[in-house]
């Protein structure tokens, strides 16, 4: 059985020391590693060509092949099947989050607007406006009171009562 230690000794170049006397090898300083058990075995290894052998077809074996290839489909479809609705809650736990910060944060504009809109149609403000643009009251003679919208409505039926083109305002006519 060839070791690390007949590889090394190949290289190195240790079979002058190998045929020397004992002696040599106590005062010799070589890079040959110690001998190891068995090293002496050689095994022959021979080549072989496999060129020539056709190999059998097994019907048992495309079978269980064939089976095993299935039940692996089979199996990562149900950890898939299994997995799916989580990832799908996961996902819609982002939303759900996403979209309750996005309304925090729109609550928070919206309070920061009325408090402008708040701070814009104050009297004392509207009062000092009113004076920078130079502007008065108005008389009472100026002032118009307009009709409510119940008035404004009894006004436009009675308008649309009589509809042009129609056999209704056509004989009304």
């Amino acid at each position: 059985m060839a070791s690390l230690g007949t590889l090394v000794n190949r290289f190195v170049g240790v079979r002058d020391l190998a045929e020397a006397p004992s002696a040599i090898w106590t005062r010799t300083e070589s890079p040959r590693l110690r001998p190891l058990a068995n090293e002496d075995v050689y095994l022959f290894v021979k080549a072989i060509d496999n060129g020539s052998v056709v190999r059998v077809v097994d019907p048992e074996a495309r079978r269980a092949r064939n089976n095993t290839m299935a039940t692996g489909f089979v199996a990562a479809m149900l950890v898939i099947a299994g997995l799916v609705p989580t990832a799908y809650n996961i996902m819609s736990g982002f939303t759900i989050q996403h979209l309750q910060e996005e309304r925090s944060k729109l609550e928070k504009q919206r309070a920061q607007l009325d408090a402008t809109e708040a701070d814009l149609l104050n009297p004392n403000r509207m009062k000092a406006l009113a004076k920078s643009l130079k502007m008065s009251e108005p008389e009472p003679q100026q002032i118009q009171t307009l009709e409510g919208p119940r008035a404004a409505e009894q006004h436009t039926n009675v308008a649309s009562n009589a509809l042009p083109f129609s056999a209704s305002g056509a004989a009304a006519r």
